[in-house]
């Protein structure tokens, strides 16, 4: 069963105002699919959120995505050492969606840490920043944050202060 949305058609329903909500799903990523994630477990997380201005930026950034997905689905399974989670539209505008712009919201997920650590900044790359280039897209539209899972954080214990033997 394929559960995943036609980016054209879900870009072409939120044209149309159907229906009129601020954030849409335009691509299934591998929290809601079980079968891209299989027996892999998390290490990292990206939360990527690319700022932009126009209905036009964010069509053309929608199906960069999904041509992206199409590539790394591709792949052999043994090679499957990251994936996208789900990517979100949110519209500044959804009364009149292709009236304004909005933001992209795209996950990661990393499953290995050692790939993490090698090529969790590959979205800063000179490949990715022609292509925010060539989308207009300018560093400043662009936020990453990165987050280690618990199981692989190397958490050091910290001193507590105290204060007549009890913790401040």
């Amino acid at each position: 069963m394929n559960t995943r949305p036609d980016v054209i058609a879900v870009l072409e329903r939120i044209r149309r105002g159907e229906p009129t909500t601020a954030r849409h799903r335009i691509l299934v990523g591998e929290s809601d699919d079980a079968t891209r994630r299989g027996d892999k477990t998390i290490v990292a997380w990206t939360d990527a959120r690319y700022r932009c201005s126009s209905w036009d930026q964010l069509e053309q950034l929608a199906l960069a995505i999904q041509d992206s997905d199409e590539r790394l689905r591709a792949r052999p399974d043994d090679l499957m050492l990251w994936d996208w989670d789900n990517t979100y539209m949110q519209l500044d505008n959804p009364e009149d969606p292709t009236e304004g712009g909005g933001t992209i919201l795209l996950g990661v997920a990393w499953y290995s840490i050692g790939f993490f650590i090698d090529r969790g900044g590959a979205g800063f790359s000179y490949m990715h920043q022609r292509l925010y280039e060539r989308l207009g897209l300018s560093p400043d539209d662009i936020t990453v944050q990165h987050f280690l899972c618990a199981d692989v954080a190397d958490f050091k214990p910290a001193l507590v202060p105290t204060m007549n033997g009890l913790p401040t």
